[in-house]
């Protein structure tokens, strides 16, 4: 907390320095070389200090870097952030999504360690582009950023508002992902890397290499550039994760009291490798000074294996168990003010022990060919692509069951504790064989996609310049799941010992733990048996039913959008230069969905009315619509270095294939079911935008920004309780066009180097942002109101920035605010004298994400490097609505990594 306010105030004293600097010098290192507009847009006026001695000086850098994206957010379309590459294979962190972090407004999931997801804005429903083109991975709409390494990467721009030549897609906004090609240089190049990364909790290092070899060639056919590039990134990481079950009242701990008490503990650490690659390479040809050709291909792989070894204990009481789960009194207590349990102990308590394998391969695969013609005031270009993408999740676990004389639960500790008392959890005896399970996820997609663009500038008038085009995309989408979940009929542990293996961690969260406690010592089935041995297994168990393809999982679904765009750009002079763009975009979309959907009778059992499934029936839908998305932005240049931008249009965003879908995804082990939902219809927003940036020096500048976006229909979540699919009981959610609601906030920002200051300490540098969002969603219990989910309404950035003498140094620490992360649906008892609890968000607690950085350049070709990851070994942690009711507690590896990058 105190780390926290600290860094809070350092924050709010950057901006007010960074603002007092504008104010007072005009002192500013001269003149980083401009970067090339993001959108095509003419250049802003040079700012008066961007020359020294009729010389321009060209930075290097951070200073580069921070220099670059201030021209292109300065000098763009629309309202854009962006972060660029200030070397070759060296984005300012480890990968994408932890680079987008330091964008104002965007705030990021963490993914064991490293960054996740993403959301702009709050809204997660973000469109990626790579060089312009559409990118997804799978049958996913979106794309998983952690795919491509980042030594592949030249620059990420953010796009918060649309124009109408951007593809349409993203509610939130759009990122769009730039790599290198060889006309970017003027002369051949050679550039590598070279770097270690050790994870302190495997106690284990792993490589990262890249390399980029680029040239261009003067030919009697014209001038030919070529270029390719590599990189490779291996992590061998860990992470504890902690679970408390959800709270349940109950009137059988403590004499004539409710007390809110969770459903056991659960424990798991999980044990990964991930590999990336990446792989590019493109070539241009310039036939003529108006003609320009290019073709281009990327591939990305990314692969995990992870193990999971797991101790699971439930502790609320099962009628048809009367004899075990039984409270012991006297051992119970609360904590303080509060119905919520604190400490507690029962008799004959199963647990399950659980062996587990997960592995992730995503593989994206990209052609491309286009070129642009320029003749005087004319303009064409176009380009055509065909993308390949596949994510396979295969999910294989094997329980062990057993009964301990007696648990113990303690959540007063840092992180709930527990204990089990006399039981031998390495004694293969103290076990029974239980369910044996492989989920199986293959999804594929594809795309041919093509489009072409027209471009006509004005010399003088209101008009600037005209621009029409087209796109049309065929996509498809189809996903095959695989089911497997059999119980032996002969439990003993006898025939599958051999696949039996000690848990190989025995320090579970030793490491910002405190003075919490677990078992650390129990037996496992194989993850690598799992693997390598699954059908030997199930044998071995006498199950002779084998994985398959479920019917109602399946489905089968294809897209064909034409879009087609006019926009115009306009400048005007009423004492202020004013200039901007106006256009509307207009799509045609045409669908075909093909799949399975469950049929179902309604029965009554044990007094209770549910449904059972009695199989399932084919569905196809063809839906169609037409969308018109007009845009406008507007800029108000008050003086060379103080703008305004106003900005007004509409966005859409289409359901992902997986919420269309009429299949039904089920997992028997935890009584849980979801599926789609083929009559969604598209999000759409209607969003207004204002940002007042001043740039007072090539790399310094203050902004300030404010949004609102009002969303036609968000997704919500219906739950229909108690279904009865193949003799067990599941609660099957499915998502549905919601209400309307609203998000809005502002951004608030600045970047400088204290170059006022004396020699040596002119190095010093800052970057520093805030945002704040605040939204209003539709709940799917009525009597809920809550935000959008995932969304901190307060977020910032600090990076401390030094580079001088060869030497560039970097802290950066991200921080959010706490933030509903799903939906608790309550829960009440028939006990008299139980008091129900409330339905209530699950909150994941406020928590900040330190790294650091360090480079020394030993010659103008050779850089050394040192980098720190997660140097606070920040815990992350949620509750059921009250803090006393615990949920989760997560903690990951430390990264650091040593290496060299040269270029030539």
């Amino acid at each position: 907390m105190k780390l926290r306010r600290f860094l809070g105030g350092v924050c709010a004293s950057a901006l007010l320095t960074g603002m007092a600097q504008a104010q007072a010098t005009n002192a500013a290192p001269a003149g980083a070389q401009a970067a090339p507009s993001a959108a095509g847009q003419p250049s802003a006026p040079p700012m008066a200090d961007e020359a020294v001695g009729g010389q321009e000086i060209v930075v290097t850098g951070i200073r580069a870097s921070l220099s670059s994206a201030a021209s292109i957010k300065r000098n763009a379309d629309t309202i854009v952030d962006s972060i660029v590459a200030d070397d070759i294979g060296k984005l300012p962190d480890i990968n994408v999504t932890e680079a987008l972090q330091r964008i104002t407004g965007i705030q990021v999931s963490r993914d064991v360690g490293e960054g996740g997801s993403i959301a702009i804005r709050g809204l997660p429903q973000i469109e990626t582009t790579i060089n312009g083109r559409d990118a997804f991975t799978g049958t996913s709409r979106t794309f998983n950023l952690q795919d491509v390494p980042a030594e592949l990467l030249s620059r990420l721009d953010v796009y918060k508002s649309p124009t109408a030549n951007l593809v349409e897609g993203g509610i939130g906004g759009t990122v769009d992902i730039r790599t290198r090609r060889p006309f970017d240089f003027p002369d051949a190049v050679i550039s590598g890397s070279a770097r270690a990364r050790y994870n302190d909790l495997r106690k284990k290092a792993d490589p990262l290499v890249s390399l980029l070899l680029s040239d261009r060639y003067d030919t009697p056919i014209g001038e030919i550039g070529v270029l390719v590039s590599g990189a490779y990134q291996q992590r061998t990481y860990r992470q504890d994760f902690n679970i408390t079950g959800a709270p349940l009242p109950r009137t059988d701990l403590i004499a004539g009291q409710s007390v809110n008490a969770p459903n056991g503990s659960y424990k798991v650490q999980v044990l990964g490798k991930r590999r990336r690659v990446g792989l590019s390479g493109t070539i241009q040809w310039q036939p003529t000074p108006e003609l320009m050709l290019y073709g281009e291909g990327q591939y990305s792989r990314f692969k995990t294996r992870q193990d999971q070894n797991g101790l699971l204990i439930q502790s609320n009481r099962v009628a048809a168990q009367p004899t075990q789960r039984t409270p012991i009194a006297g051992t119970f207590t609360t904590f303080d003010g509060t119905g919520d349990l604190a400490t507690g102990s029962y008799a004959n308590q199963p647990f399950t022990l659980l062996g587990v394998s997960r592995d992730l391969l995503d593989e994206n695969r990209t052609l491309a060919f286009g070129g642009e013609w320029n003749r005087d005031r004319l303009k064409i270009s176009f380009d055509v692509s065909h993308d390949k993408s596949k994510s396979d999740l295969d999910y294989r676990e094997l329980d062990l069951l057993g009964v301990a004389p007696r648990f113990n639960q303690d959540l007063t500790t840092t992180i709930p504790s527990f204990s089990l008392d006399g039981v031998n959890l390495t004694s293969p005896s103290s076990f029974t064989v239980g369910p044996l399970t492989q989920n199986v996820n293959r999804s594929d997609g594809k795309q041919k996609a093509g489009r072409l663009d027209v471009t006509y500038d004005f010399d003088g008038g209101f008009l600037s310049q005209i621009s029409v085009g087209t796109r049309y995309a065929d996509r498809s989408a189809v996903f095959l799941p695989i089911r497997f979940f059999q119980t032996p009929a002969a439990t003993g542990i006898g025939p599958v010992s051999q696949f039996i293996t000690p848990n190989p961690i025995d320090n579970f969260f030793s490491k910002g733990g405190g003075n919490s406690s677990f078992p650390q010592n129990f037996l496992i089935a194989s993850p690598d048996a799992l693997r390598g041995n699954f059908d030997t297994i199930r044998t071995a168990l006498g199950i002779a039913a084998v994985p398959a393809v479920t019917p109602l999982g399946i489905f089968d679904i294809s897209e064909k959008t034409l879009a087609g765009y006019a926009m115009a750009k306009y400048r005007f002079d009423v004492g202020i230069p004013i200039d901007g763009n106006i256009g509307v975009r207009v799509i045609r979309f045409r669908g075909n969905l093909t799949g399975n959907t469950p049929t179902f009778e309604t029965v009554t059992v044990n007094g209770i009315v549910t449904r059972r499934q009695t199989g399932f029936a084919p569905i196809s839908s063809e839906p169609a619509s037409t969308n018109v998305l007009p845009s406008f932005n507007l800029r108000a240049r008050f003086t060379d270095r103080l703008q305004l931008r106003l900005a007004a249009s509409k966005v859409l965003s289409r359901p992902g294939f997986s919420s269309l879908t009429p299949s039904l995804t089920l997992v028997p082990a935890q009584g849980a079911g979801s599926g789609g939902n083929p009559f969604l219809q598209p999000f759409t927003a209607k969003q207004l935008d204002a940002s007042l940036e001043y740039y007072y020096s090539p790399t310094a500048s203050i902004y300030a920004a404010g949004f609102y976006k009002r969303v036609n229909a968000f997704l919500t979540t219906t739950i229909e309780s108690n279904v009865d699919v193949g003799g067990i009981l599941y609660n099957i959610s499915r998502p549905d066009n919601g209400g309307k609601g609203t998000i809005k906030g502002f951004e608030v920002g600045t970047q400088a180097f204290f170059d006022f200051l004396p020699e040596g300490l002119d190095g010093f540098g800052v970057q520093a942002n805030y945002t704040l969002v605040d939204s209003k969603a539709p709940s799917p219990i009525p009597t809920l109101t809550v935000g959008l989910p995932s969304l901190s309404k307060h977020s910032y950035n600090l990076s401390a920035l030094y580079e001088k003498y060869g030497l560039s140094a970097r802290v950066a620490y991200n921080w959010r605010s706490s933030f509903y992360e799903s939906l608790f649906a309550g829960a009440s008892s028939s006990a008299a004298g139980s008091t129900p609890i409330p339905a209530g968000p699950v909150i994941r607690k406020a928590y900040g994400w330190l790294d650091a950085s360090i480079n020394y350049d030993v010659t103008p070709q050779v850089t050394i490097s040192l980098e720190g990851s997660n140097l606070l070994r920040t815990r992350r942690e949620s509750y059921y609505t009250v803090a006393t009711r615990f949920n989760d507690q997560t903690v990951d590896d430390r990264q650091f990594l040593a290496g060299v990058r040269f270029k030539f």
